[in-house]
């Protein structure tokens, strides 16, 4: 997507509010709209959230946030 012309991807954009603030969002969204299929939580999301990889803010989610940049 940054390739493109975006200032960043979908995956980096999750890191950056949070993977758990989305799949917290995604759940609310599927659960209001009576749990229409195509918004159902994804397990990638899931997991991620259950390992603790929620994105920059623990240092780990979609990349690698624990090396200081050069």
């Amino acid at each position: 997507m940054e390739s493109v012309g975006f200032r960043m991807g979908p995956f980096r954009l999750m890191d950056l509010i949070g993977v758990d603030t989305n799949l917290a969002v995604t759940t609310s969204v599927y659960e209001g709209l009576g749990r229409p299929p195509r918004f159902e939580p994804h397990p990638v999301q899931i997991n991620k959230v259950a390992q603790g990889h929620n994105g920059r803010k623990s240092g780990q989610g979609f990349y690698d946030y624990t090396q200081s940049p050069a």
